[in-house]
């Protein structure tokens, strides 16, 4: 059974990071120069931008890498790993920017509005050229979808630093910079815990989002001649990595040659539907079932106790 994989390109996302780390030195120049701390702000959201294209570009770079005996499952983690280090350096990006807004509002400082107006707009445009480069493989690919949220999100807050431009231009309200800047902040914060969460559950091997257990027991038990699930595990290695482990009860007079036919179905089902490319089925019989937990889907893992394994070898 093959896995399912969602394709992507490197190459994109190598060409969009040197144009984005590009920007964001004129950008931030330009924030300097007209001290304007949304500029600032939004350079430091498109440098976040820039790791993140990197560090997508890395994890398709390193999960090709084959498995070994020693990583059986391979660098698909890797992926994992970069995101939760990203969402990270993001959430703390969002406290400097959310720290310095409140001290620019208490002791505000005049900004030019004229430079915010034309800097943001071009990061406006470049933002969106990115994303729409990248909207193919987000499409198929929650790495690369990650990837394209942060740039779109980042066209987003350009076109409020425009916003605020427009408005220090023409009211001369510089406390819009400030504003502004927190919104950023916290557009930045709210992307970078739903990072968190994803990798979280993943890490934590948590089931997939968009699986639902009670579907798949009851798409499992569709498969003549299955009468009964138990022991169910379904967890992600990483992004549209999807692994199933299971045990299903077959009745007693099921010939040993119907089992492989029926395994078969089973993993072709669970391929189709629910995007699970890698799934472990144990046969089980009826009678071999008719134990006090035999019926539980979930199997309860107990801690091994040492001292009663000891008592018990004295015992002997």
């Amino acid at each position: 059974m093959s896995h399912v994989h969602g394709p992507t390109s490197g190459k994109k996302l190598w060409v969009s990071l040197w144009i984005t780390l590009a920007f964001v030195v004129l950008e931030a120049i330009a924030g300097w120069q007209a001290h304007s701390l949304a500029l600032l702000s939004d350079a430091g959201h498109n440098l976040s931008d820039a790791l993140a294209l990197g560090l997508a570009a890395f994890a398709i770079w390193i999960a090709a890498r084959p498995a070994t005996a020693k990583r059986t499952f391979g660098y698909h983690r890797v992926c994992i790993l970069t995101a939760l280090f990203n969402a990270v350096t993001l959430i703390v990006l969002a406290l400097f920017i959310g720290i310095e807004a409140w001290q620019r509002f208490i002791n505000p400082k005049p900004v030019g509005g004229d430079m915010m107006i034309w800097v943001a707009l071009a990061a406006v445009v470049m933002n969106t050229v990115i994303a729409m480069a990248l909207s193919g493989d987000a499409k198929k690919s929650l790495n690369s979808r990650a990837a394209f949220v942060h740039m779109v999100g980042d066209a987003l807050s350009s076109a409020a630093v425009v916003g605020a431009g427009i408005i220090v231009h023409y009211t001369q309200w510089v406390y819009a910079d400030s504003v502004v800047s927190a919104l950023i902040a916290v557009f930045i914060a709210y992307s970078a815990w739903e990072i968190v969460v994803d990798a979280t559950d993943i890490l934590m091997e948590n089931t997939p989002k968009g699986i639902e257990v009670d579907r798949v027991v009851a798409s499992i038990k569709l498969v003549t001649p299955v009468c009964g699930v138990h022991d169910m595990h379904i967890w992600a290695v990483g992004d549209g990595l999807n692994f199933l482990s299971c045990h299903v009860q077959l009745p007693d007079d099921c010939k040993l040659s119907e089992c492989a036919s029926v395994i078969k179905k089973i993993q072709q089902k669970l391929h189709d539907d629910f995007n699970i490319g890698h799934a472990t089925i144990q046969v089980e019989v009826e009678a071999a079932c008719a134990t006090p937990h035999g019926s539980e889907l979930f199997c309860e893992m107990e801690p091994h106790n040492h001292d009663d394994h000891h008592d018990h070898g004295h015992q002997h």
